[in-house]
Parts: structure tokens; sequence; C-alpha cells
């Protein structure tokens, strides 16, 4: 027998199905990427890798490493795994267990504090937690083996340091002789925001993650970028953790064949979020952060209560076809979700979501 929630949950998918949406790439059948990936390999012939060796993966690794400028990669199942394994080497090679990163890092709130409980890492959590990293956040942290930047910062809502800002950062760094690791899980989109080139944000730093699954919209895997030596030695690590998977045929080809339309959308991703970001602040009672967004990427804060809010969401869609954000978690001061501005939004007309904004502002549930 169906629960009131079951029905809720049912009755949320199937608007979600319908609608068109703000954030994401919007909905597809989870069979899609997958017939497209299968279709790719039938058409060119594609052999499978084994355990990480393979045309297929190497050929990935190849253009990753090319489009940073970067000596080699390797192609991990996780961004979590790419990222310890980066940041346990290069303590390694310091003798040095201290790194450091941003009070929000996926390594601190996401993570079950696994570089410390996998790897014995001592974390230093640096700087002010609503604003990115700078170079002075470093003066009263002791000797470090490495720093972790995160650009653009996910947890508060894609914000990035100025460009000026950054080459300040990793000059206090160098100075140190801190070892500097990028978690770009979002690079592609830092990269349009700042309007440079991918290789020049890659010759700042020693190492580089960057995700296939998140702005490419590609099935799961992630990539980690240094020297040559560095990456022999993640591979070692990856197979010590697991990560050497039978065959990643599917996770390669999907992120190949996605990576270069993606990258061209990028700067149109951008300003589309300029432009969708004035219509949601219009609406009395939300919040931007930040505002104007530095990203394609910023956050809502709705004064609210969340399940009231996500009610007129739905009444929205049913009325509108139109989806305007995803879950909501709890604030003090009400609600807050994530916005990122993909392919999706770029079939949306501003009239479109300005009618669809100005229900849900009518809807009683925003407490301007």
């Amino acid at each position: 027998m169906s629960t009131p929630d079951a029905e809720l949950r049912r009755r949320r998918r199937a608007l979600r199905k319908a609608s068109r949406s703000v954030p994401g790439h919007g909905w597809s059948h989870p069979a899609e990427e997958l017939e497209r990936v299968a279709a790719c390999a039938r058409a060119n012939d594609l052999a499978q890798d084994h355990y990480g060796q393979g045309a297929v993966i190497e050929d990935l690794e190849d253009e990753v490493a090319t489009l940073f400028d970067m000596p080699a990669a390797c192609f991990m199942p996780s961004g979590s795994m790419a990222q310890l394994i980066a940041l346990r080497i290069w303590a390694d090679r310091a003798q040095n267990r201290h790194t450091a990163f941003h009070p929000t890092s996926h390594l601190e709130l996401h993570e079950e504090h696994a570089y410390r409980e996998l790897h014995g890492l001592e974390a230093h959590l640096l700087g002010d937690p609503e604003r990115p990293t700078l170079a002075r956040d470093l003066a009263e942290l002791p000797a470090l083996a490495s720093l972790l930047v995160e650009l653009p910062a996910r947890e508060i809502g894609g914000q990035l340091p100025s460009w000026e800002e950054l080459l300040e950062l990793v000059a206090a760094a160098r100075e140190r002789g801190i070892r500097l690791h990028l978690d770009g899980a979002r690079v592609w989109e830092a990269a349009a925001a700042y309007g440079r080139e991918l290789a020049e944000l890659g010759a700042l730093f020693d190492s580089v993650y960057v995700s296939f699954y998140k702005g490419i919209g590609a099935l799961p895997g992630a990539a980690l970028l240094g020297p040559e030596d560095v990456v022999a030695e993640a591979r070692v690590w990856r197979r010590r953790q697991g990560g050497t998977l039978y065959t990643a045929l599917a996770n390669a080809v999907s992120a190949h064949t996605r990576l270069p339309e993606q990258l061209q959308r990028m700067p149109s991703f951008h300003a589309r979020a300029a432009a969708v970001a004035p219509l949601f602040a219009a609406v009395p009672g939300i919040e931007v952060l930040p505002d104007p967004p530095q990203t394609n990427m910023f956050h809502l804060l709705l004064q609210g209560e969340p399940a009231e809010l996500e009610l007129a969401r739905d009444a929205v869609a049913d009325e509108h076809g139109i989806w305007l954000f995803g879950g909501l978690r709890s604030t003090e001061r009400g609600a807050r979700t994530e916005i990122g501005i993909y392919g999706a939004a770029l079939e949306l007309s501003d009239a479109e979501l300005q009618g669809a904004l100005e229900s849900f502002g009518a809807s009683g549930a925003l407490r301007a």
C-alpha cells in the first residue's frame, strides 16, 4: 500500500520528468547515455580496456593532459579517490602530513574525513567559510606539504577569487614550498568565468583533478593530472585503493564524446547564469548568492519552510511545465539550494521563466 510520502515522491518524479528544468542538463532517461556510448563503440569498433590499459582510456588521458598542457593524466573512478591520492603523494614526498583546504571543501564535509582515516593526513581549514581562499589565509599556518584550492567553491555558490587574488595565493604558497593541488571538479566552468584557457589554470598547480560527470554531463569518472612520476605513483595508489576497474569503457567513451561540445558551451552557460539570476532575485523572499554570480553556478536563499517551498515549486511545474530548483536544505533563515546553469536553461526564454517565478512568488510559500 502506497504511503503519502511515497505518493509525493512518485508525483514529483513524474513532474520533474515532464518539466523543463532551470538547473542542470535537463531530464533524460538513464538508458539514453548508455545507448550513445554503445552506438559510438560499435561505429568506431572500439576495443575494451582492461584494468586501466587500452586505447580508449589512454586517448582520454592524453586528451585531458593536452587541454591543461600537463605531462600526464590518470583516469580515476571518482574525484574523492583522485584528490586523496594527490595529497598523499605530496605528503610522502615532503615527509610532512600537513595539508590545508577551505572549510567547505568536499574532503571536509562529504568524505567522512578519509584524508585522516585512510592516509593519516592532518588538515588545516583556512580562511573565512563564506569567501574563497586568499593568500593572507596562509600566514598563521605551520609548514604544509600541500594546499588544495577548489575553483570554483561549490558550497559558497560557485565563488572564485579574482585572477589577481589567485596569482597572489599561488605566489604565497610557492614562496613557502607548498605544493598546489587544484580541486577542479568544476574547473571547466572556472576557466570560462575567468576567460582563461585551461592550460593557464593548469600552469598554476602541481596537480589537478577534473570531473567528467558534473559540468560535462558524462558517466561517472575523473582524472588526476600532473608530472609523469606523480601520475605513475598515482596509478599504484589507484590499484591499492581498488580503483583499477576491470573496464571503464562506457565511462571513458562517454567523457570523450561529451568533452568537446560541453567545453565550447561553457561561456554560454556562464552568460545565461548572469541573465537568470536577476529573475530569481526580483522575487521577494529570494536572495541570490553571490549576486551577481561569478560562474554559471549560484545559490538561492529562500525565506520559508522547505516543505512548503517545495510544494509551491511542484505547483509551478504542474502549471508552467518548468522545474525551478531541486532539493532544499534547511537554514536558520529558511532554505538553500544550488542552481547550476547548463544546457537546460538555454532552452528557456526569460519570459517563460519570469512567468513561472511570478507564480512561485504569488504562492504564499515565501516569507518576504
